[in-house]
């Protein structure tokens, strides 16, 4: 997916100046660009809101125009208000054609096992997957179809191959299974990790 976004550029400030930039609407952020200093930009919080609930479950490319220019880059890591769930803060990575990077790839699960039915609960235990790859080779997201998964099966990581990106995970941790359960009611779980970066 990608997306068209109009930025700012600022001077890295002091937590009030950061503050009174979000009160004036707009989001204190920094693309970082490998071997270069990070560059200060602001970023308009309704657009950029509206476009990161767009892009939730897929990777985005954000092409980012500041000052008569175009920069390629992904959202790396977001600092997010614990009540209000505001966005504090955002890191931007700059892409290079001929430079691969590391980012994660969120699965895309398609279908619903039959052996839910039959008393199975399913159990997600990883969503996303660390790659790296070119820029031009990043997937929006993985298909895994999970709709002929028996009980007593999982599909693991090595089970899963991209073309023209590398996996930077384990191959025996499990993805997705299926286990028997006493009671025959089928259930779900779910293992979600998020962490919200140090603000720059």
């Amino acid at each position: 997916m990608i997306l068209n976004l109009a930025v700012q550029s600022r001077e890295i400030s002091k937590k009030s100046v950061r503050k009174h930039l979000r009160k004036s609407g707009f989001i204190p952020a920094i693309v970082y660009s490998e071997g270069q200093p990070g560059i200060a930009i602001s970023v308009p919080t309704n657009e950029f809101s509206k476009l990161y609930k767009k892009s939730i479950g897929e990777v985005a490319v954000f092409n980012l125009s500041l000052a008569g220019k175009e920069l390629h880059a992904i959202v790396k890591a977001r600092q997010i208000h614990p009540v209000t769930r505001d966005f504090v803060h955002v890191d931007f990575l700059e892409l290079h054609p001929d430079k691969e990077l590391n980012l994660s790839v969120p699965f895309k699960f398609i279908g619903t096992p039959a052996s839910l039915k039959e008393g199975g609960i399913m159990e997600i235990t990883v969503r996303e997957l660390k790659v790296s790859c070119l820029p031009k080779y990043i997937p929006e997201d993985i298909p895994l179809n999970i709709e002929n998964m028996k009980i007593g099966e999982a599909i693991y990581i090595k089970d899963v191959t991209i073309e023209n990106v590398n996996i930077k995970e384990a191959g025996n941790i499990p993805i997705v299974s299926i286990h028997a359960t006493r009671t025959g009611k089928a259930e779900t779980t779910q293992t979600d990790e998020t962490s919200a970066p140090a603000e720059s």
